[in-house]
């Protein structure tokens, strides 16, 4: 589960080792859980602890900049839990500047982070899932998010997707017209998604889960709809540890948690 997954892109190759879904706000484990160092980078793909847990969650998140070169940190649902959404943005961007952390956390919320020494463009956000009409109220009745997290609605939920899709969307066009013009004989930017949410439904999921009524909370079949230019795209959610090939996009999961 600590490999090095992303070591195809263009060479030289970039490894980078991909987390995710850790849960450390079970058992407070932020304290004692170690992560084995396999590559300069950590990606942290969401779901880590819960950004109530300031402390614990900081600490822990030291321990790991002490040991990476760069941790690049995706914002799950969890992080959200027992506070509202704006606020829980508002801990993630002071975690961003603390001092202990040396300059070393970037916070991937609907930010570009491009590899210093590489030509990989790392794009991130939660990518929260798009909930249609007929499953509202399943998902508002399975979903612990309704609950959990502070005033969270259905509306807010699919108003954030719009609004991450939307950057994404933006983001990757731009990138696109950057390597349009770029000379020839000089490399072109590959492209690493990374999000908590999925971005399909199949395939994303333990099969027992694909077709459950509230699947839509976990993910969106929408990497139809995204421009050309996607080599990678790390998720987590799902607790599915999986790898694919979806047309020209590697799909990648990697997780410690229990998997469904």
């Amino acid at each position: 589960m600590f490999q090095k997954v992303l070591s195809f892109f263009n060479r030289p190759s970039l490894p980078i080792q991909v987390l995710s879904d850790l849960h450390l706000e079970i058992n407070q484990q932020y304290l004692s859980y170690e992560i084995p160092v396999c590559a300069q980078h950590l990606i942290l793909a969401g779901d880590i602890g819960r950004l109530t847990d300031s402390d614990n969650y900081r600490e822990f998140l030291r321990r790991q900049t002490d040991r990476f070169k760069v941790v690049l940190l995706v914002l799950g649902n969890h992080e959200f839990y027992n506070e509202t959404f704006a606020a829980g943005l508002e801990k993630a961007r002071q975690l961003e500047q603390e001092p202990s952390l040396n300059g070393k956390l970037v916070v991937l919320h609907q930010k570009r982070y491009d590899v210093p020494g590489s030509c990989v463009s790392v794009l991130g956000c939660t990518l929260w899932s798009k909930v249609p009409s007929e499953s509202r109220e399943i998902v508002r009745a399975k979903i612990k998010d309704f609950q959990k997290i502070t005033d969270w609605t259905v509306d807010d939920h699919n108003a954030a997707h719009d609004s991450d899709l939307a950057w994404l969307r933006r983001e990757i066009q731009s990138i696109r017209r950057e390597n349009e013009r770029t000379e020839k004989w000089n490399p072109k930017r590959s492209i690493l998604v990374v999000t908590h949410h999925a971005p399909l439904l199949q395939r994303t999921s333990a099969p027992k889960n694909a077709l459950n009524p509230w699947r839509f909370a976990f993910g969106t079949d929408f990497l139809s709809q995204v421009p050309d230019g996607v080599k990678v795209w790390v998720f987590g959610h799902t607790h599915h540890t999986t790898e694919f090939k979806e047309g020209r996009v590697k799909v990648v999961s990697r997780l410690h948690a229990p998997q469904d």
